[in-house]
C-alpha cells in the first residue's frame, strides 16, 4: 500500500474515531441529563460544562481612541525614462544547431 494510501485510511479512521467518540458523549449527555448518577458503582464525574461559563462584564463607554496615524504623502508618478533614440531589436531568437551543417 504506498505512503498516500495509507496516510488518507488512517485520517478517515481518526475522523471516524472522533464522530463515535462524540457520538458517545450525545448519548450519555441525553440518557442521564446532566444528574448525579453512577457507572459499576463509581460516580460519574462528566457534567455539562455550560453551565460554568463565566459572564464578562458589560462597559458603559466605549475605550478611548486611538489617534489617527500620520499619513505620508508619496508620489506614485513614475517617471519614463527619455531615449535619445529607442533601444535597438532584440537578437534573433536562438534554435538549435542544424544537422545540415
Amino acid at each position: 500500500m504506498s505512503k498516500r494510501r495509507l496516510h488518507t485510511h488512517r485520517l478517515a479512521f481518526l475522523a471516524g474515531l472522533y464522530i463515535f467518540v462524540q457520538a458517545l458523549a450525545l448519548g450519555h449527555s441525553a440518557a442521564h441529563a446532566d444528574q448525579p448518577h453512577k457507572h459499576y458503582g463509581v460516580t460519574c464525574q462528566l457534567k455539562v460544562v455550560a453551565q460554568d461559563q463565566a459572564i464578562l462584564p458589560t462597559f458603559d463607554t466605549l475605550p478611548p481612541a486611538l489617534p489617527a496615524p500620520e499619513i505620508a504623502q508619496t508620489s506614485f508618478y513614475i517617471e519614463a525614462p527619455r531615449w535619445s533614440r529607442p533601444p535597438g531589436r532584440a537578437p534573433p531568437p536562438r534554435s538549435p544547431p542544424s544537422l545540415q551543417q
